[in-house]
């Protein structure tokens, strides 16, 4: 795309036919290596390029934060603070946006907020004090990182959180049902190495992580009988995404067997006297959505993706978010904005074509990052492209790129 300001006709086409959720403005203070910064966009996908370590991924970061969680690195709130060297020390980063979606646009707020015996990141609605997790109902955000291609080769844990990232979409409680249930794990362990321990204060611990493993587990469950069902409709309908494999996941563990045969309730009750059983057992409590077994199967293949090649693997993942992204337009009519961070360059060219094709069909925004823009010549729609040194080396802190790459 040249200089040449986007026909008015087009971009106003793109927001009435298909894009649902998108960013108008972005604005960045003092986050990771951004003091300050402001992006104006239009509905077009954006690319953002520029040498490694120029603060590509640190704009995506940011983007992903206006959701619940800890945002695409999984990062503790202290790191996302610039690091001001020369100055008095920074105590204070933020993010907003305004943000399109069919019910109207909203500014949506994050930040940290210090006080003397804690931080905690806040969450703010047209200026009003929210949950985090009601970010989640007004926009939904998913993403893929170099990292997160080695979900495959990574232990349980990962594969559990990442299950849990999606399923946060399903239920925007969940993730902070997971906080709560290992916070309450650790507490009961501390109880348990007390030479006085308040069996009554336990029974209370026990009955609350009862409740949280049921509930919990029921959320994955409905995840990826979501997830499994979209990809069977699309085998039997011949409507699979190119080059990207229908995936089956499954989970097994205690719980889940427990759930498949019995009402949650008599599920929590047993779980609930195995805590009690366990509390002075030379066996260790292993029940629970913490020793969930999760696979990840290539359809096409029937092989798991424990004996796929770093390749095959990589187009799972990808082919996994893909289907999350339909499966939420279809079932919440909330198509979420995509983060792609770094991938073009690692795929074939097929793939990439592939990957393309599909975005152009995605009916909401999506921003790539890419260490050049030659990697997107090839890309069949028009696609907004921002050079990051450009914009750093200019000294403004605002930057309008709804008429004209830059």
């Amino acid at each position: 795309m040249s200089n040449n300001i986007l026909p008015f006709e087009y971009v106003e086409n793109r927001k009435q036919n298909g894009l649902k959720f998108y960013l108008e403005k972005l604005s960045l203070k003092n986050f990771r290596n951004h003091v300050e910064l402001d992006l104006h966009v239009n509905a077009l996908p954006v690319l953002i390029y520029g040498d490694n370590g120029s603060g590509k991924t640190n704009i995506l970061e940011a983007i992903s934060l206006l959701n619940q969680g800890k945002g695409l690195r999984k990062s503790n709130l202290q790191d996302f603070l610039y690091q001001n060297t020369e100055n008095e020390p920074n105590y204070l980063w933020g993010i907003n946006a305004d943000i399109k979606t069919p019910k109207g646009k909203f500014n949506i707020g994050t930040g940290i907020k210090y006080n003397q015996s804690q931080k905690s990141r806040i969450a703010k609605v047209n200026s009003e004090n929210f949950l985090l997790s009601t970010l989640d109902k007004i926009v939904k955000i998913l993403w893929i990182t170099p990292q997160m291609c080695m979900l495959f080769q990574s232990g349980m844990s990962s594969k559990r959180r990442f299950l849990d990232q999606l399923a946060s979409s399903l239920d925007s409680f969940h993730l902070s049902r997971v906080y709560k249930f290992e916070a309450l794990l650790r507490n009961r362990n501390k109880i348990l190495m007390d030479h006085k321990i308040d069996e009554a204060w336990l029974d209370t611990i026990e009955g609350h992580i009862s409740e949280l493993s049921v509930a919990i587990t029921a959320t994955r469950i409905d995840l990826i009988n979501e997830l499994n069902n979209l990809h069977n409709n699309e085998l039997k309908n011949n409507l699979l995404t190119n080059n990207f494999p229908p995936v089956e996941v499954k989970l097994s563990g205690k719980v889940e067997i427990l759930l498949s045969k019995n009402p949650a309730l008599e599920v929590e009750n047993y779980v609930k006297l195995m805590l009690k059983k366990s509390r002075f057992s030379m066996e260790n409590f292993n029940i629970g959505p913490n020793y969930t077994i999760i696979q990840f199967i290539n359809i096409e293949k029937n092989k798991n993706t424990d004996f796929l090649s770093t390749g095959e693997q990589k187009l799972v993942l990808i082919s996994l978010i893909l289907a999350h992204a339909r499966m939420l337009n279809q079932k919440f009519n909330m198509s979420p904005i995509l983060l792609l961070d770094d991938i073009i360059e690692h795929l074939d060219k097929k793939y990439r074509k592939s990957l393309f094709e599909e975005i152009m069909s995605h009916q909401s925004q999506t921003w790539f990052t890419s260490t050049s823009k030659e990697a997107f010549d090839d890309y069949p729609d028009l696609i907004r492209k921002i050079d990051l040194l450009k914009v750093k080396q200019s000294n403004k802190a605002k930057y309008d790129f709804r008429h004209g790459e830059v």
